[in-house]
């Protein structure tokens, strides 16, 4: 668990570099790194569940960062956060995007790590949920990210009972992708 959630924690550098080539208003960049950062998330899933070698090969390597559904061929959480990134990036506005990567990564990252330290859980009870709420709204105070505190308080709320609830097919999916969403209706709401 700590070796996925410290790999998930990295993606942070991904969001740091889409940050810089946004301060110097290059999106046409970042939106060919993050299509070619999922098409190759993609080819990797098809890759490991068709050609058995590969899936071999795969399984080697990523064993210890995988879940029991995700050996067996279930896209990786990385997947589905790498494509809800991807589709967030393109669709919305960066302020937005920004904003919901920071809880799917910074949040989502260390809410387990802290929940596990604490109350020594390793699932996605109601210490978990506490535990992410109170980091998201931790973030809500913390971060600057041009949107109004009810929105960031709001957002962390609502993403917080998606963490909880995890609907199918993968949290990662719906805590970046919705969360973006989210922020940018409640934005207009309170704008």
């Amino acid at each position: 668990m700590l070796l996925r959630k410290v790999f998930h924690l990295s993606t942070i550098f991904l969001l740091l570099f889409l940050k810089y080539l946004h301060t110097n208003n290059d999106k046409h960049v970042g939106l060919i790194l993050m299509l070619s950062l999922s098409t190759i998330a993609m080819l990797l899933e098809i890759a490991r569940n068709q050609i058995p070698s590969f899936k071999s090969f795969f399984l080697k390597i990523f064993s210890p960062l995988l879940k029991e559904d995700e050996k067996k061929g279930k896209l990786t959480g990385a997947s589905f956060l790498i494509i809800s990134m991807t589709l967030s990036y393109a669709v919305f506005e960066f302020k937005y995007f920004y904003y919901a990567s920071l809880i799917s990564i910074l949040v989502d990252g260390i809410t387990p790590i802290i929940t596990f330290i604490v109350f020594r859980k390793n699932n996605k009870d109601h210490h978990h949920l506490l535990t992410f709420l109170i980091s998201a709204t931790i973030v809500a105070f913390i971060v600057n990210s041009g949107l109004p505190l009810i929105v960031k308080l709001t957002t962390s709320i609502v993403v917080s009972i998606i963490e909880y609830i995890n609907p199918p097919p993968d949290d990662n999916f719906y805590a970046e992708f919705l969360g973006t969403f989210i922020i940018y209706l409640l934005a207009k709401i309170f704008s």
